[in-house]
């Protein structure tokens, strides 16, 4: 599967520059050169008049993110614009490239103030009310902790005015670029230009909302680098790919049998949703089974195209259950499901007997954490997706909620470990992990998706493609974005607040229409903002 865009954490990304320099000869001074141009060049296309109708801040602090705002201070006042830097870090600290560019300034006789402390800061803004264009060169991508004494004063100082435009130059200062953490406070930007390869901070929260738009920039890094690594932004271009051409003199047989087993009395809804979502994937038949004392109430609100089974399990053994697994393409199982005692049963059996693939979604996913039935997972043949949200996911691998959202990225590739299944961690940022070690984050936060019963329509989507034979990781990645896209053409008719699950599986056909459209553009070439 084609990669569209390499995310990267911040030690990866120090790797990466440090083999550009030592293998192919690309200094650092260069790449942070192509850096601060294209930033320049961006914030020139965005604010025309940023430096002649507005007075451009530069803040910076001492490493290399520093390095990039010198480049853009320059840049600017060689096109005499009206610049003036504030530097957190006295000359002497900074070294290599970001002092020479430092230096550069000095001979250019920039104005450049050494913050002492914020008081000179407040004095500055006291008496010119601006209009301002900030730039944010503080800290980069790799800072870690909390601010602390001088940072955190002038972080604060810059968010308390009243400015239209604050550009942070890769991360802004105060984010993590590997978790999202808020080290206390942060910039908030009006948009982030990353470089070279985003970084996870940039879309997980809490700094997620605080970046703004974000745009990443090529800065003529080596091309192998954008094939390498374990983690990618999930994108329409490669997964137009997967929508192959139906086959037109295909009957129902041909697009695959999708089993849902769910539902409870009470808890209809759930597994009824996820069976008209699992319809709309284009599977060619749909099954639905649920316990028997639920069976009367969603046979009447199952669409008149799906079929129906009735679990008697309270009763019998499970043999005839084992016995009908055998002639559906895959299995959804969950979606109200409840937690009664031979829902353990129900797991065990599927879990044990069926060898296609299976999708384990809700009060399923609490049945193998609370009856720790991960071995079972491991030992499948076929593969298994599981798609729990945080409080699920805490669940399955027995620790406190707290640490899944510090570290949801870690949480990810921790549960594949524990189940060698595909495993998605939903949210705002949903991200998905697969057992060969690779991570998908796709990142398409709407507020209206957090409403009852849009997971079951998500479990019921990743279903019906997987049914129909598509590789099972891929398929997983394809539901997903569909589901995002339905998500965002719903609330664009509705409204965030007004829409509801249902609204999403009616906007499913707009999101295939959507996902083959025309492609995206390529990898930008240098200097070109990509927006994502």
């Amino acid at each position: 599967m084609y990669n569209p865009m390499r995310i990267c954490t911040a030690a990866e990304m120090r790797e990466i520059d440090h083999i550009a320099e030592t293998e192919y000869g690309i200094p650092a001074a260069l790449l942070m050169e192509n850096a601060g141009r294209a930033a320049a060049q961006i914030i020139l296309e965005r604010y025309e008049g940023a430096g002649r109708d507005t007075e451009i801040l530069i803040f910076a602090g001492k490493g290399n993110n520093a390095g990039d705002a010198f480049v853009v201070a320059r840049r600017f006042l060689c096109l005499e614009r009206r610049v003036r830097i504030f530097h957190l870090e006295p000359e002497e600290h900074l070294h290599g490239a970001t002092r020479a560019n430092f230096q550069i300034l000095k001979k250019l006789k920039a104005k450049l103030t050494l913050l002492d402390n914020v008081g000179e800061l407040q004095a500055f803004f006291n008496s010119s009310p601006g209009p301002h264009t900030v730039v944010d060169g503080i800290l980069g991508t790799g800072f870690k902790g909390r601010l602390e004494g001088l940072y955190y004063d002038v972080v604060e100082m810059i968010n308390a005015q009243n400015i239209n435009e604050v550009i942070a130059l890769d991360i802004p200062s105060g984010v993590s670029g590997d978790t999202g953490e808020v080290g206390g406070t942060s910039i908030l930007a009006t948009y982030t230009i990353s470089f070279g390869f985003p970084k996870l901070g940039h879309f997980l929260p809490p700094g997620a909302p605080r970046r703004g738009e974000l745009m990443n920039v090529d800065i003529s890094l080596p091309p192998r680098f954008r094939k390498e690594g374990d983690k990618f932004l999930l994108m329409k271009q490669p997964l137009t790919r997967l929508l192959s051409s139906r086959d037109r003199y295909g009957h129902k047989n041909s697009f695959g049998h999708t089993l849902l087993i769910g539902g409870s009395p009470g808890r209809i809804g759930a597994i009824t949703m996820a069976a008209r979502a699992c319809h709309k994937m284009g599977t060619g038949l749909v099954t639905v089974a649920s316990w028997e004392d639920a069976f009367q109430t969603l046979v009447v609100k199952l669409p008149d195209e799906t079929m129906s089974v009735s679990l008697d399990l309270e009763r019998s053994d499970n043999s005839e259950y084992i016995r009908i697994l055998e002639s559906y393409s895959s299995v959804v199982i969950g979606p109200g499901l409840g937690q009664r005692a031979r829902g353990k049963d129900l797991v065990e059996g599927l879990l044990t007997h069926y060898d296609g693939p299976v999708v384990i979604d809700a009060d399923a996913l609490n049945i193998v954490s609370a009856n720790k039935l991960h071995e079972l997972l491991i030992r499948r043949r076929a593969p298994t997706v599981l798609t729990p949200h945080a409080g699920e996911m805490a669940r399955l691998l027995d620790v406190p909620v707290e640490t899944i959202l510090k570290d949801p990225a870690q949480a990810v590739k921790d549960a594949v470990d524990r189940t060698h299944a595909i495993v998605m961690l939903k949210g705002a940022a949903t991200l998905v992990g697969s057992p060969d070690q690779v991570l998908y984050l796709n990142h398409y936060p709407n507020d209206g998706m957090a409403t009852a019963g849009s997971g079951d329509v998500l479990a019921g989507m990743i279903g019906g493609l997987l049914g129909q034979h598509l590789d099972p990781f891929q398929g997983t990645l394809l539901g997903i974005y569909l589901h995002s896209l339905a998500g965002d053409f719903a609330a664009k008719s509705l409204g965030h607040r007004a829409m509801t699950a249902p609204d999403i599986i009616e906007n499913i056909s707009n999101a295939f229409k959507e996902i083959k459209a025309t492609p995206e553009p390529g990898l930008p070439v240098e200097g070109r903002a990509r927006l994502l």
